[in-house]
This record gives C-alpha cells, structure tokens and sequence, in this order.
C-alpha cells in the first residue's frame, strides 16, 4: 500500500510538472501506460519499476475503467474551448477512491490464502495457525474473508466487553453463524466491522454467549459518524472530527482513550449493532420463519422473536468501584461529570436535577415553618402563597440555566428533533429530505391514527377507571364513618389502600404508556419520549390527584384534605422505596439461586455446534476470565431507566405544589426523602441493575414540561383553596360576593403574569455558554470561508492553466 500511495503522489506531482515543463530530458527514461479512457501519465522514474507500478495502475482501471483523472469543472471549460487533451490534475476525492479499489484488490488477494487456513481447519488441525509473522495463535482461526483489515482480532487486543448478547438455546446454528458473521463483517457488505469473542463451553453452559467490542480506530470513526461533540485545545465544544485529531488532546496528559468515555463507547458499540440492517436480497434470518423486511434492524428482529434472549451492557468494575465510593457518601458531593461519563448524559442530567431540586426544597421548607408559627394570623397566608409562585418559578428557570450549561460541557447542546431515525423506529426505505441519507420512512397520518383514534379513547378510559376508584373511596369511608364512627382507626383504612393502589397501578400505567407509544411508531428519540411521558403525566396526575381535587372543590374539607395529602405523600415515598431497593435485591438473589439449582446445562447438545464456531474464526474468552462470572451475575439483573424516578419527582412535586397553602410541611417531608434517595438511587444503580444503556440529551425533556404545568395548575389551586377557606372569608364579609370572586380573579392573573415575567427576565442560557456558542459558530463560518477561498483559487489556477495550455499548443 505504500508503494500505490508514493505512486499516486508522483502522478500528483508530476502532472504539475508536466504543465509548466512539458518535455522532459535526454536522459530520463519516456514511457506511456496503455491504461483504459487513454489516460496519459509521464514519469521520471527508472524503467522497470516505474513500468512495475503502473501496471498495478492499470489493474486498477480494469476494475474501475471510467475512471478518470479529471475535474468535472476542469472537463466543462475544456469542452468550451474546444480542447480535446484530457486534464492531467487527479483530484484529492478521485485519489482516495484509487487508493480505497487498491485495498479492495488486496483484500481480493488476501481470500486465497485466508481460505488455506480455513481448508487447514476443517482438516482437522487443532495445535493453530502458524501466520506471516512466525507468530502461532492459539485455537480457531479468528481471521474471515468477509472482515476488513482494520478489523482483524488476530492482530488487535480485545479489550472491555462493552455488548453481551446471549442467543436462546433453540436458536439454529445456520443462523447464529450469519448473525455473527453480520457483526463481525465489513461494512461494505453490510457488517459492523466488530470485534467478537465468545464463552467456552463449560458444563454450565446453556447457550451461546458473545461478547462484543471494537478496535480504538473503529471507536474514532464510528464517533465521528455519529457527530459526538467534543472539546478542543481552544475550549470550545465543536463536532468530533479524525481528520482533526489532534486538536481535541485538550490536556498534556490526554491518551487517545480519553477522548471518548466509557457512556460513548457503549453507545457506540450498541448503534453499530442496531444498525445491522437487512440489505434488498435478505428476506429471513437462514435457518429460521423469521421474515426481514428491507432496512429492518437485524438485531431487534433476532430478539422481537426470541432469537436473542439477553442484550446488555456489562459493568466496568474498577471504574464502577471507584465511582460508587464517591457517589454513595452523604457527606460528598455528587460526581455529576463521573456519573455521566460512565452512565450517559440521561442518568447525569436526572441526579443533577435530582439535587438541584432538594436543594432548592430548602426555601418552602422554610417558609412551611413560618407558617405553621404564624398559623394564627391568617393574613399571611396569601403572601406566603405568592413567595411559593415565584420560588416554583425561579427554580424551574435557574434548572433551565444549570441544564443549558450540562449539555454545552457535554456536548448535546445542538441536538434538534431533526436527529437521525431511532433504531426501534420502522418503515420503508427512503432518502431524507433533509440529510440526504437513506432512512426508514413511515407515514405521518398513520401515526396520528394512532394516537386520536386509538391511544386517546385508552387514556380516557383509564382516567375514567382512576376517577371510579377514587369516588368509590369516599363511599366507603363515609359506610365506614357511619358503623364505626369518624374517630376510628379503621378510616385511615381507605386511604392506606388507595395509596398502595397508586403505587402498584404507577407500574402497570408505565407498561401501557410504553405499549401505546411504541405503536404510535414516532421518529425521533426525543419525539417518543416526550409522547410517552405525556401519556404518564395524564394518567398519573389524575390517579394521584383526583381524589385530592374532589376533598377540596367538592368537599371542601380542608382538614380532610390535610389527612389525606400526607397519606399518600408518606405513604407513596415508603412504598416506592420499598419497590425500588429491597425488590431488586430480592429478584437478584431468588435468580441467582434459582439458576444455579433448576437450570440444567446443554453441554453435550452444543459440542457440535461449538466445533462450528471455532471453524467460523470465532475465539474463546480465556477460562478464568472474569466476564464470565460477571455475566452470570449481572444478566439477572433488573433493567435501569429514569423514567419512574421522574415520575416519582413529578408526583412529590405536585404534592408540594398545588396544595402549599393547606399543607406546608409537605416540602420538609419531600427533602427529608430525597436526601435519603440520592444515595440510595446511587448504590441501587451500581449494586443492584445492569448498567443502564446510555443515552444523550440535552435537557430533562418533557418533564419540563411536565413542572411547568404543575407550577401553573397550582396558582389556580391554591387562590382556589383560599377562595373557599372561611378564614378568608370571613376577613371579606364587608365584600359582596361578586368583589369577593374578582379580587381573588385577580389575584390569580396578578401570580400567572409574575410567572411569565420571570420566565422572559432569566434566560434559559448562561451568557458564558452563548458567548462559547458564537465563538464556535464564527469559528465554523471562518473555517468554511478559508476552504471556500482555497477551492477558488485553485478553480482559477486550473482554468487559467488550461487557457494557457490550450493556446501553447495552438501556438
């Protein structure tokens, strides 16, 4: 390959030459290369080897034989002129598509001689393969004529399993060896390009287990195809580029592994492997019914119908250790940038609003307690309901400051919903009208369908049963009141199970908002997740709220209300806490056991089948190495997501929120619980779950949402609540009723105008973020300016230099 690269730089060089000198000395050797299209080119190079080379130039061109040196502008000014003579200037683009059909000739050339070690193999050789190099591998060979030579685990170290995926042990051989050969084929051939080992076959074994991950120039160009953002030495966060590698070592002390954390080289492996789409020609996955259709993800199809039983990440131990030690201390702070680096931006961004949010809880925690002092005076409880207005305001515009300045540092800021399609999204086969770039494409109306026509009556028909259950409560305990009397024990019954039916319907709400959405098919991940948390927010906040806006609007009992708001907040806390620490540890024990004394092994079964593999090229881990005990505890783990502990946040919020006037020591409960919860969230995740997949976003998405609407439906609650207090109306008995109704009219638009000043006097940015911002943009505009520049001047060289030429040769 050096050779063809020195060969395609003389022809650079020396076409130069030949314009501005166009005979050549006495001396010096004149040849021509008969090559296809009558393509000319001069050298200054000996006989004999420049002959041995430009023969390999002319193998080229049998492969390519429209090929040509020219420039499409140059060719169009030389058919204006009438000049015939083709140009002699190869262009950088036309030069790299010569030196990539050279690689392609090579590996043609390789096929020969990787199959004689496929032939050795099958012939029954088991002491290895004895390469170029003198160097003997051990086992299988893991070279195939179907991997690129970037690519080749022969010659690479396999590093962190960053991919498990576990077939199921039905799963036919014929097709396991084509999924494979998928992730580990090239890429021009509809492969990943992946690095692939697999468990040895031990009595334990159930079925084939594979580990998967990449070479370090894999990682490099898989990033830079999915446009990760980085920083650079100048401090901006611009687009990760290899061709600019050098400017992103920032730090002295930076490797080339310390560009990308562990989150993006997870994420990497996982896209690559989702990304294994089924070209024209693949129908069905060999071996098995299962249909493909054109551009279906070949992995989600292997586990849609069972192919692929288990598909995770696993942890990285030491780093895992060290960041829970950290993590789990009350008296630290948290490693927010840690915490992202090793689980994603999602997870970083939900614990970062996780202690935001507490710390902010310190200021109505605060004024809960003045009011409880100064309960008597009922004059001031308006003013402490305005101070809750722009409290709830301000932290939700300075969350928007601290988010805006995450997703700046980590390199999200400029996601749009114009993002590439999500890999559970499906349809035919398109180009993008924006990209350019072939995606599935799915009709929009069909979505719609499914949203108004079949999604909306669900929703409704649910709310409509959480509206059953709570009127139904109010029944039974008034049934209750009367045998047994108001003061008993047994009427915080009714409350004690509504509380435990929320919590347990919150699960079952979740599955069906993920099953809705899921089928509604929407493009973009951000698109689905904010359709899906829509769903959860309507169910949600009727089935947790219902009931306590019929105690006071219809009710209107206020003591009541009282009871029953603290009910379900302490309630709800304890039960979800329960469910979320104590049950995973429960499930992962009971699997453990379970596993260890009722799963029998298919050790002789998957003998033969092994054999296969091995013949495939496909290399064991080493029998003591650690993967393998990890993977038996880890693959029984729970799965991890944010979006129950927002949901969670979301309901504690609104607990606080809309009924503050009535119940002002909920913010003290609520910060009590998350103090608590910030390390128990922290040591659940790096004991109990397998290692969440990471995911990139620039915000808290639609929870912010979400907030917001709570903020705004607390205004009216509260004025609500104070409107109907006889405290305050007895402070009013001088009012008829009308002023009475319009002074507290205007009170509410008075707050709800406050709110929407705050939110245009404190922008969503930090000025430091859209100063970093305009830097890079005017960075980019400049960069383009220079390359624009560059590419005139050389149009207008070349042009220039072919009127010249023209009218040498005339003369």
């Amino acid at each position: 390959m050096e050779d063809i690269k020195e060969l395609l730089n003389e022809i650079f060089e020396n076409s130069i030459a030949s314009s501005r000198q166009p005979e050549l000395h006495d001396n010096t050797a004149r040849f021509e290369a008969p090559c296809p299209k009558k393509v000319r080119v001069r050298h200054k190079r000996p006989m004999s080897r420049a002959w041995h080379m430009m023969s390999r130039s002319c193998k080229l061109n049998k492969l390519i034989p429209n090929m040509h040196f020219a420039n499409d502008d140059e060719e169009e000014f030389n058919e204006e002129i009438g000049n015939t003579r083709k140009p002699t200037i190869p262009s950088i683009r036309q030069r790299n598509s010569q030196i990539h059909a050279f690689e392609n000739m090579d590996h043609i050339e390789e096929e020969g001689k990787l199959n004689e070690f496929r032939s050795a193999l099958k012939s029954g050789s088991k002491k290895g393969v004895t390469f170029g190099d003198g160097v003997r591998k051990r086992g299988a060979l893991t070279r195939s004529p179907d991997l690129s030579s970037s690519n080749s685990e022969d010659f690479e170290r396999f590093g962190e399993s960053f991919m498990v995926v576990e077939f199921h042990e039905n799963t036919p051989t014929e097709a396991i060896q084509w999924i494979i050969d998928k992730i580990r084929g090239r890429k021009v051939d509809g492969g990943a390009e992946l690095m692939v080992r697999k468990e040895p076959l031990t009595k334990e074994t159930q079925s084939l287990i594979i580990h998967v991950s990449a070479t370090q120039m894999k990682f490099l160009e898989i990033a830079d195809d999915m446009g990760f953002m980085k920083r650079t030495k100048t401090g901006i966060i611009r687009n990760f580029n290899v061709a600019c590698l050098d400017d992103f070592f920032y730090d002295e002390n930076m490797t080339l592994e310390d560009i990308l954390t562990p989150a993006d080289r997870q994420s990497i492996v996982k896209h690559a492997l989702e990304n294994i789409r089924a070209s024209e020609n693949e129908h069905q996955i060999p071996g098995t019914k299962t249909q493909l259709y054109h551009g279906q993800s070949v992995i989600q199809a292997a586990q849609r119908y069972e192919l692929i039983t288990s598909f995770y990440s696993l942890h990285q131990k030491p780093k895992l250790r060290r960041l829970r030690h950290v993590w789990i201390k009350p008296t630290k702070r948290q490693p927010i940038d840690e915490i992202r680096d090793y689980f994603g931006e999602s997870v970083g961004m939900y614990f970062s609003f996780l202690g935001f949010y507490t710390y902010a809880l310190i200021v109505p925690t605060v004024l809960g307690l003045l009011q409880m002092l100064l309960s008597e005076e009922t004059e001031t409880v308006p003013f402490f309901c305005a101070f809750y207005v722009v409290w709830i305001k301000i932290f939700l515009e300075l969350w928007k400051r601290k988010s805006s300045a995450h997703a700046y540092r980590w390199g999200t800021i400029t996601m749009t919903n114009l993002d590439e399609p999500r890999v559970g999204y499906y349809g035919k086969l398109g180009r993008d009208p924006i990209t350019g770039k072939v995606t599935p494409q799915y009709p929009k109306w069909k979505t719609y369908v499914q949203m108004y026509c079949v999604t909306a009556p669900i929703i409704l028909f649910c709310t409509s049963i959480a509206g059953f259950v709570t009127i139904f409560q109010f029944y039974v305990e008034s049934y209750l009141a009367e045998h047994f009397g108001i003061d008993s024990y047994i009427m915080y019954v009714p409350s004690i199970v509504n509380a435990i039916y929320i919590a347990i319907s919150t699960i079952a709400y979740d599955r069906l908002a993920t099953y809705l959405t899921d089928r509604e098919n929407h493009r973009t991940q951000s698109q689905y997740e904010r359709h899906r948390v829509n769903k959860l927010i309507v169910l949600e906040f009727v089935n947790n709220f219902l009931c306590l806006f019929y105690i006071a609007f219809i009710l209107q009992d206020m003591k009541m209300l009282k009871t029953q708001l603290m009910m379900q907040l302490i309630v709800l806390q304890f039960v979800q806490n329960i469910l979320e620490n104590l049950l995973p540890y429960l499930k992962k024990k009971v699997a453990l056991i379970s596993n260890k004394l009722f799963v029998k092994s298919n050790h002789e079964r998957l003998q033969q089948a092994y054999e296969e593999y091995d013949q495939m090229g496909i290399q064991s881990l080493e029998d003591d190495d650690h993967r393998m005990l990890r993977h038996k505890k880890e693959s029984v783990m729970d799965e991890y997501n944010t979006y129950d502990d927002y949901l969670e946040l979301y309901i504690q919020f609104g607990y606080v929120v809309l009924f503050s006037s009535v119940a002002p020591m909920t913010a003290f409960w609520a910060i009590l619980n998350n103090v608590i919860e910030i390390r128990l969230d922290a040591y659940k995740l790096c004991s109990f779950f397998k290692r969440p997949f990471a995911r990139r976003t620039k915000n808290i998405g639609a929870w912010q949402l979400a907030f917001e609407t709570l903020a705004i439906i607390s205004i009216m609650t509260n004025c609500g609540i104070l409107y109907l207090s006889p405290q305050m109306r007895e402070l009013a008995t001088n009012m008829s009723a009308e002023a009475y109704a319009i002074t507290f009219l205007v009170i509410e638009h008075v707050l709800l105008g406050l709110t929407w000043f705050i939110n245009k006097a404190i922008p969503d940015t930090p000025l430091w973020v859209r100063v970093a911002l305009a830097k890079a943009d005017y960075e980019s505009r400049q960069a383009l300016k220079r390359e624009n520049a560059q590419r005139s001047r050389n149009l207008l060289f070349r042009r220039f230099r072919s009127v010249f030429d023209s009218h040498s040769m005339l003369t």
